[in-house]
């Protein structure tokens, strides 16, 4: 029994341990900055699905085929042959399925564990550097240091911040009072907040626990207007769903004007927007502007995209990486990547992996859809399709198909 009880416990340690370098890696500065950190945990990883023997779940082939045919494609028509961009494009892929398969129908639970670990860290971190910011320069300039990643590029346009890994010292810690958390910057602590409370609700979490309190308060000190709006989507829509269609249009005709009224109240919001949108046709750093590019090289490409890699700005060619290659909108830059095909087909993965958790959780499967504009509401806002993350929720749905195709 003591053995039993120690080998349960290693592997839900071992889970742990991958789902977060899963989510490291796909948003931490420290092992965002190399691939060679994708590589080490995909070797990690691998190891570990071998080692327990689990069977490979074939149904995978037809999402992991229509990548592969559409990146052999780009070779042919659009760009030169790269052996480091497609396997950079499969061991991300990979990554994300063998810890949905390892981790199984826990995945989403432990995902929800770990990101409220960090959000009550930072609750230690964010508030005294805001109140003594001594305390933050002195991470910064003493502790940030031995957290410089080995394997860092030299970049020269996006900025590495000071992290000691727990917590992410990002200047708009005291500039403009914002949360980053351990992510890269605060929109991205709100992304993964977002989908923290999205899983945490369909499994069954309800309004007022602690787990929601702890993913509500954080999500505000992000000061995040994609992610207040996506937490406002997803928290309207989890009240709606489950109640019966006259409380819906009551609910809907009192909750619109209360929202509308919030927007326009809370300055950051509405003046966040309106200058996204002003900004929309001169610089790609505004969401609409990134969004205006890409559907112009989707225009020009649109059943195989233009691919990850040189050729993906349209076919334009740069001497040096700078904003106008700069893209902060990933729904459109999935599509300018892809092509059509597999933009449709990677959001309908989502759709069914968030339908099966939805159904096995004994929650609305209506609510998939809500779930999705919860996801599509965050990508508008942050690079993150194509993070090794958000992969792996392309292949949830097989996890919780298993108990329906007995």
């Amino acid at each position: 029994m003591k053995t039993s009880g120690r080998n349960t416990h290693l592997r839900a340690g071992t889970d742990y341990f991958l789902i977060g370098g899963l989510i490291a890696v796909s948003g931490f500065p420290f092992f965002l900055v190399a691939q060679a950190n994708f590589m080490i945990l995909f070797i990690i990883t691998l190891f570990v699905y071998l080692k327990r023997s689990l069977p490979f779940d074939f149904r995978v082939l037809p999402i992991v085929l229509s990548f592969l045919v559409v990146e052999i494609l780009q070779f042919m028509f659009i760009k030169p042959f790269d052996p480091v961009m497609i396997s950079g494009t499969f061991i991300r892929m990979f990554l994300g399925f063998f810890i949905v398969m390892i981790s199984g129908r826990n995945f989403t639970n432990y995902y929800v564990n770990i990101i409220c670990f960090f959000s009550l860290v930072s609750f230690i971190f964010y508030p005294i550097s805001m109140l003594f910011p001594p305390f933050f320069n002195f991470f910064t300039d003493h502790v940030s240091p031995f957290f410089s990643s080995p394997f860092g590029a030299n970049e020269e346009f996006y900025v590495v911040w000071p992290t000691n890994i727990l917590f992410c010292f990002h200047e708009c810690v005291l500039n403009e009072f914002r949360n980053p958390g351990p992510f890269w910057e605060p929109g991205l602590f709100a992304v993964f907040l977002n989908l923290a409370l999205l899983f945490h609700l369909i499994r069954g979490g309800e309004l007022f626990n602690w787990k929601t309190w702890v993913l509500l308060v954080a999500i505000g000190t992000t000061f995040s207007t994609a992610g207040y709006i996506a937490c406002f989507v997803l928290l309207f829509s989890f009240y709606l769903v489950r109640q019966s269609p006259l409380r819906k249009i009551v609910f809907s005709l009192v909750a619109t004007p209360i929202i509308l009224f919030l927007y326009y109240s809370l300055n950051f919001l509405s003046t966040k927007v309106d200058e996204n949108i002003s900004l929309a046709s001169t610089t790609t750093s505004s969401r609409f502007g990134s969004a205006s590019v890409d559907l112009a090289d989707f225009a020009s490409s649109p059943y195989i995209g233009w691919g990850r890699g040189v050729m993906r700005y349209g076919g334009r060619t740069f001497s040096f990486f700078s904003e106008e290659q700069h893209r902060n909108n990933s729904v459109t830059d999935l599509l300018a990547t892809y092509g059509i095909f597999l933009f449709i087909l990677f959001f309908f993965s989502y759709y069914q992996s968030f339908k099966y958790m939805c159904i096995s959780s004994g929650f609305s499967s209506k609510f998939a859809l809500y779930a999705l504009l919860v996801v599509l509401t965050l990508g508008f806002s942050q690079s993150i399709f194509l993070r090794p993350f958000f992969y792996s929720l392309l292949f949830v749905q097989f996890v919780y198909k298993k108990e329906f195709s007995a």
